[in-house]
């Protein structure tokens, strides 16, 4: 098979070709590969590499992040901020390749943004603010994630922002086609170790099937067990944890994705509320706000540079109303 065959890589075999497709940009710059539990990951090691107009540049543990998440010195703080490609900071900062790759330095995500904001409040301490996020995830890959790895990681604090991957539509629930039980994650994993195998799941899994009426990848009441499933796996880490709603931003250009987020964004709040969990809604990044959150976000899903400074400045409150920020400053102006 490895003589006759082309090369399959494991994100070829598991991940559908729509799916795919996504993830590798019009020059080809692709940042992602397989995982046994997950289906995909960021790339580890991955240096100022630019794609879909982002630059990305990840640890060895596989985050948007420069530094190893290692021991911690004490009186450190070190937060997670868990999510899709929002908190990923997908088009943020904004790169265009004709201009020499260069953007503005304070063009950043929010979990950038509150690192920045609290390292300069806090001379001389040790603050890390990294993004366990990847594009695509939903509150299913997010929650099975977390179970595996969040532990190792050892944060003090724990965001949480999920939304539109959710809401997109496939053949079966995420629940069903990404199952995250041990057998099938060490089933894919022996796949991805053989090409005969590969070649074989993914001959499989093109065949043609039954078609069905398309579902939403997680439900409103899936989207809310999930999270409050995430809250548990973070308390029991020993970590405390914040959830921030989901952010959107318009009822018009892709109807009904406004309502469908809308939707889950009402069920969370109520069941924070009901959980006494700490929540954060931004009003100006949800579709409430169109047409004068149009100057916030890149396109309807992604909140841009001025988005993102928007979350970190609500964000930082909250952690400090919270109690979360420990003994550490919080900034006074705006981050």
């Amino acid at each position: 098979m490895r003589a006759t065959r082309p090369h399959l890589t494991s994100l070829e075999a598991f991940v559908s070709a729509p799916q795919r497709a996504q993830f590798t940009d019009a020059r080809q710059v692709g940042i992602f590969e397989g995982d046994p539990l997950l289906l995909w990951r960021l790339k580890p090691g991955l240096r100022h590499v630019v794609w879909e107009h982002t630059p990305v540049t990840t640890s060895t543990q596989g985050l948007r992040y420069e530094q190893i998440l290692a021991a911690r010195a004490p009186g450190s703080l070190r937060i997670l901020c868990a999510g899709d490609s929002v908190t990923f900071g997908f088009g943020v900062p904004q790169v265009f390749l004709r201009q020499g790759e260069e953007y503005h330095p304070d063009w950043l995500p929010y979990p950038a943004r509150v690192e920045k904001a609290l390292r300069a409040a806090n001379p001389g301490r040790e603050v890390e603010v990294a993004p366990f996020a990847v594009p695509g995830y939903s509150t299913h890959q997010g929650l099975a994630w977390m179970r595996r790895d969040l532990a190792s990681l050892r944060p003090d604090v724990v965001t949480l922002l999920f939304g539109w991957n959710d809401i997109g539509m496939r053949a079966q629930p995420d629940a069903d086609a990404i199952r995250t039980d041990a057998w099938s994650a060490t089933m894919r994993l022996l796949l991805a170790k053989s090409q005969a195998l590969l070649h074989a799941w993914r001959w499989v899994h093109s065949r043609p099937g039954a078609a069905g009426e398309p579902v939403p990848r997680v439900s409103v009441e899936g989207f809310v067990a999930n999270h409050l499933a995430m809250i548990d796996v973070v308390r029991a880490a020993g970590a405390r944890v914040a959830v921030i709603g989901p952010v959107y931003r318009d009822r018009v250009e892709y109807p009904p994705e406004g309502d469908l987020i809308a939707a889950r964004r009402i069920a969370l709040r109520e069941a924070m509320t009901r959980a006494g969990a700490p929540y954060l809604e931004v009003p100006e990044l949800i579709e409430d706000a169109w047409p004068g959150n149009e100057s916030l976000f890149l396109e309807h899903i992604h909140p841009n540079h001025k988005g993102h400074r928007l979350l970190a400045e609500r964000l930082l409150p909250l952690l400090a109303e919270h109690g979360m920020l420990r003994d550490l400053a919080a900034p006074q102006a705006q981050p």
